[in-house]
């Protein structure tokens, strides 16, 4: 029966082909799931047990969360380990459109956690802007990429005040402005693209003058009501339920605007709250 013995010898073969094909998208799943649910620890470790590109930009995805919501005790630590994971899924898939995106997320918060003076000697705000402008090149239609052009805007300035900002690096708050409200425009109802865009225009440096008070005073208005539109949406992820919660707060200090900027600040500096 030669015959049957070719075809158990196929049927082999493509059980060996297809089986892990279907577990490995099953395991992929399952680590999206611990994402959604918040269970970074486990998103990560999944993820790295799997080491796909896929499954590695998702265990980036999630320290880079978790840095977010504030859930680290060493914020800078957890970035660097989402960018070197973010990096092996680029090893592995130089295409893979997440391992990019997270790559740039992580890298920023590593820049964000790291000194000033040794930020600026080792060139990182050229170098995140390097990558986003890369990004938004080859992924011209995801708002996320001009998201993440106007956070960099507003990082610089908070970083280093708006008149330095501007002759150093050429970061401008109405450019930043400009970016997320592009980025609005394609996803109006992104509750994670507005809410940090609202954090950062609490967070702009205050100028000592009348015009400049204005502008600030019209910008926490704006800040004001993404917000109550971001409370409005659905929260189907542990993301958005806790940012939806940073938000909560914050809009219960707007009569209170040193608290307010204080905790925009804490924000951005990876504290809990």
């Amino acid at each position: 029966m030669v015959w049957l013995r070719w075809v158990i010898i196929l049927f082999t073969v493509f059980l060996t082909h297809i089986i892990p094909l279907s577990v490995s998208a099953q395991n992929l799943a399952d680590v999206q799931t611990y994402i959604q649910s918040g269970q970074y620890k486990q998103a990560v470790e999944l993820g790295e047990k799997l080491n796909t590109a896929d499954s590695l930009s998702l265990a980036s995805e999630a320290l880079a969360r978790k840095v977010m919501l504030g859930g680290s005790s060493a914020s800078k630590t957890t970035a660097q380990e989402g960018r070197e994971l973010a990096e092996r899924a680029l090893e592995i898939n130089p295409n893979n459109q997440n391992g990019r995106l997270q790559f740039i997320i992580t890298d920023g918060f590593v820049a964000r956690f790291t000194g000033t003076v040794s930020a600026w000697f080792s060139k990182l705000p050229q170098k995140s802007l390097a990558y986003i402008q890369a990004y938004r090149k080859d992924y011209p239609d995801d708002p996320k990429g001009d998201a993440l052009m106007g956070a960099w805007h507003f990082e610089i300035i908070r970083r280093a005040g708006a008149e330095n900002a501007k002759k150093w690096f050429g970061a401008r708050a109405d450019y930043g402005i400009g970016f997320f409200e592009k980025a609005l425009n394609q996803a109006p109802d992104d509750p994670i693209i507005c809410l940090n865009y609202a954090f950062a225009l609490i967070a702009l440096v205050e100028e000592d003058s009348p015009e400049a008070n204005r502008v600030e005073q019209h910008n926490w208005r704006r800040a004001k009501t993404l917000m109550e539109h971001a409370l409005s949406m659905p929260a189907p992820d542990d993301l958005t339920q806790t940012m939806q919660a940073k938000a909560s707060k914050a809009l219960s200090l707007f009569e209170t605007p040193d608290t307010l900027k204080d905790y925009a600040d804490e924000f951005f500096k990876g504290e809990p709250g």
